[in-house]
């Protein structure tokens, strides 16, 4: 990877107070970081606002009115499972961060929000979106290699179902796209004329 490149990260921010969400939205501008920010007052709009939109990282409060925080954590805990998830409130109580953690929540702030915690719990989630992105294509890179692999020792002539035996735990689901031909070649002339 190139260094010094910045990632565009799209975050999340919900709380139903005006003022605490313009005070994340300060916090998050301190990073340095390249960030798209997008606010929602509730989880209802949250999960409308994620249906049509994607967030690397979504900041909720707990208290909020017709669907809290942690309702909203678990709606999403498996329709948005690479997105990174932190609660704040100003609430304290173990209860809040025991739900939270259940639905992978990455950290849960105290209001107020501290600057200084803010900027490393950030710098944490930034590093964790990377190291997820390399292994994204990482993942990708070998799965390239895998398709080129099995087309190429299939167009040389290996036995299918040996191929299959050698590359367990790879599908092959990937070979239905492709369009089957038989190249035949013979020794005379096929249609009669010589």
């Amino acid at each position: 990877m190139r260094t010094g490149i910045k990632r565009m990260y799209h975050i999340l921010i919900v709380d139903d107070e005006k003022i605490e969400r313009n005070g994340i939205r300060f916090l998050l501008g301190q990073l340095g970081q390249d960030l798209e920010i997008a606010e929602a007052v509730n989880g209802v709009e949250a999960l409308k606002w994620l249906s049509e939109n994607r967030a690397d990282i979504l900041i909720t409060d707990v208290k909020m009115p017709l669907m809290n925080g942690i309702e909203l954590l678990e709606r999403v805990f498996d329709s948005c499972p690479d997105m990174k998830k932190v609660i704040f409130s100003g609430y304290g109580e173990f209860e809040y961060a025991r739900q939270a953690i259940r639905f992978g929540v990455e950290d849960y702030i105290l209001k107020p929000v501290d600057p200084l915690e803010f900027r490393k719990m950030m710098g944490r989630i930034f590093a964790s979106l990377e190291q997820d992105r390399k292994q994204r294509e990482q993942k990708e890179a070998e799965g390239v290699y895998f398709r080129k692999y099995v087309l190429n020792a299939l167009v040389n002539g290996a036995d299918p179902a040996k191929l299959e035996k050698r590359t367990s735990g790879f599908s092959m689901d990937f070979l239905d796209q492709y369009k089957r031909m038989m190249l035949l070649e013979l020794g005379r002339d096929f249609f009669g004329n010589n």
